[in-house]
Parts: structure tokens; sequence; C-alpha cells
């Protein structure tokens, strides 16, 4: 199951024709604390985290409606930052997720998480 994720995120990172299901914004901070961030709203919200590396900066979650997505972050440059969402199944509704997290990463932006998240 893991190589099918990995597998994704090649091809996400890889075809152009995919980028349409998907959605990104940009933020004035690093990449770092965006990922930060992003884990906590993601706990905040309740979806389960299923896989994450904060080294290549992606996040696997799940709803508690069963529907995965993958978020990954990265760095555009001198402190600003990138977040892409992307569905893995094209019938998962993205624009009420995205919004849901976009709101909550801009609610929290400035107020970086201290401690792990367990």
């Amino acid at each position: 199951m893991r190589k099918f994720y990995i597998l994704l995120l090649i091809l996400f990172l890889g075809l152009p024709v995919l980028s349409k299901t998907a959605d990104s914004k940009n933020f004035s901070m690093s990449a770092d604390n965006l990922f930060m961030v992003t884990l906590s709203s993601i706990q905040k919200l309740n979806y389960k985290i299923v896989e994450m590396q904060s080294t290549s900066g992606y996040i696997l979650f799940k709803t508690p409606m069963g529907d995965e997505y993958l978020i990954m972050v990265s760095n555009n440059g001198n402190n600003t930052a990138n977040i892409k969402i992307t569905k893995s199944k094209q019938d998962s509704p993205l624009a009420d997720i995205r919004n849901l997290i976009f709101t909550e990463i801009q609610n929290n932006l400035y107020n970086l998480p201290t401690e792990a998240i367990k």
C-alpha cells in the first residue's frame, strides 16, 4: 500500500494532468512552519493522518467519511511556501476539504505548535 502512495506522489509531481484536480495556495512562512501548522490543522479538524514525511513535505490523511487526500508542502523561495491538496479518488469532494483546511491554516498561521502532535 505504501508503494502505491509513493507512486501516486511521483505521478502527482511529474504529470501536469493531475494538477487539474489539485488546488494550491501560497503562504508567507517557511515550509517547515507551514508543515507544522498543516499537521495541527488536520488534527484539529479530526482527520486521521495515514502517513506523513516531513523531509519531502507530504501528508496523507483520511476524512471520517473514508476519503483520502494528499497534501504537499513545498518551499517557494525566501520565506514563502506553497501547499497543494489533491484527492486520491476522483469522486471525492475537494472543494469542501480544501476550504476547511485553508481556513484552518489561515486562522492558525501565526500560532505555531510548540510541542509534537500526538
